[in-house]
């Protein structure tokens, strides 16, 4: 019981702001070269991909992907995305986006290729919904030697994101 009491002022005096999210509405981007991974998002009850954006810099080798997360019945989210992990590999060089906990999605895998397609940085794409564990995977094949940066968008006007920038070189 002794001990109990210890452990229970040891826990009391932890700090507690690791728990409090910053007042931001962006996560700091991370670049991924060669390869390696990260993670972002919420556990929530279920996310919805409501769609997928591409705009490319003139005269620039980036791309970017925008991501917009809804909640499951596909409306907008306030605060941050569903959980999410990215990761690039090397040999190929791929990157594999996973959205846990999104069982839906309103971009089908014929509009995400239409929309991607022309890409500087992206070869090919596929789209996998797993009705097993309710994911959605995202694979994109990348040209060599693309850098990646990955971060995420809470919602406040609009709902939550993740963006994807490509770096080509």
């Amino acid at each position: 019981m002794k001990y109990m009491g210890c452990l229970f002022s040891l826990l009391l005096a932890l700090p507690v702001s690791a728990a409090i999210p910053k007042k931001t509405n962006t996560a700091a981007p991370k670049i991924l070269s060669g390869k390696g991974e990260l993670y972002g998002g919420l556990a929530g009850s279920g996310f919805t991909l409501l769609d997928v954006r591409k705009t490319a810099a003139k005269g620039k080798k980036l791309e970017r992907l925008v991501f917009d997360v809804g909640d499951q019945a596909g409306g907008k989210m306030k605060g941050w995305p569903g959980y999410f992990h990215a990761e690039l590999k090397n040999k190929p060089q791929r990157l594999v986006l996973s959205f846990a906990q999104m069982p839906n999605s309103l971009v089908n895998e014929v509009a995400l290729n239409h929309r991607l397609r022309n890409s500087v940085a992206i070869k090919n794409t596929a789209m996998n919904l797993d009705p097993v564990d309710n994911s959605l995977n995202l694979t994109m094949d990348l040209k060599q030697n693309t850098k990646v940066r990955v971060y995420q968008v809470a919602g406040k006007k609009t709902t939550s994101k993740v963006v994807v920038d490509l770096l080509a070189e």
